[in-house]
């Protein structure tokens, strides 16, 4: 099971550079508008990204500005942010298993990124994408039953929480890229720590 966001892809530099660029077309207040308004819906969903009700909210409030916005976050070469080491991770667990993209998102945006990236080909279209996916173990298990499970996530308090709810059937290994990297697991460790993605066949090959 892998996760995306700075696990398969630069998702903090993918960021970065559509601030940049909201600040370039939006000016600076419209920019930091589109920010707050980016806060607050993920405030509301629960720390969960929806850019549709972000653009939406900043459509209503800035009408002149909204198509400017939309394009620059629609617009998004998402290929252009994958790890150098992600092609080579995925080619890895098919030779270990069945890779499955286990992702936190919109069910629209993050799905859309999942698919321009080019990720969703590389797991020939095993992708879930769930709005906390540590809620949905159950339905993850029994779309893909198995024995033994291994997730990789950049996330060590995810990987904590998987390994609680799933137990010895679960391997987890944290990739520490993002972030996140340094941030410590609340309860289980993780049981393999890598510093990037191209470390996960030597990761694999050792949990095999």
């Amino acid at each position: 099971m892998l996760d995306v966001d700075n696990t398969l892809l630069d998702n903090d530099r993918l960021k970065s550079d559509v601030a940049a660029a909201l600040v370039a077309s939006l000016g600076r207040a419209g920019a930091e508008r589109f920010s707050e308004l980016y806060e607050q819906a993920r405030s509301d969903r629960d720390g969960v990204v929806d850019y549709l009700e972000v653009l939406r909210r900043f459509g209503i409030e800035q009408p002149d500005l909204a198509n400017a916005a939309a394009a620059i976050v629609d617009g998004v070469p998402f290929e252009r942010y994958l790890y150098p080491g992600t092609r080579g991770a995925v080619e890895a667990c098919w030779a270990a298993g069945t890779p499955v993209v286990l992702s936190d998102g919109d069910p629209v945006y993050q799905v859309a990124k999942i698919e321009r990236s080019g990720i969703a080909a590389l797991v020939r279209g095993g992708v879930l994408v769930y709005d906390h996916k540590e809620r949905h173990v159950a339905q993850v298990m029994r779309r893909f039953p198995a024995h033994r499970y291994i997730m990789v996530d950049d996330k060590a308090a995810t990987l904590s929480r998987m390994k609680e709810l799933m137990g010895g059937r679960l391997t987890s290994v944290h990739v520490r890229q993002g972030h996140y990297a340094d941030e410590e697991a609340p309860g289980p460790p993780p049981d393999r720590t890598i510093p990037s993605i191209d470390g996960l066949a030597a990761a694999l090959a050792l949990i095999a």
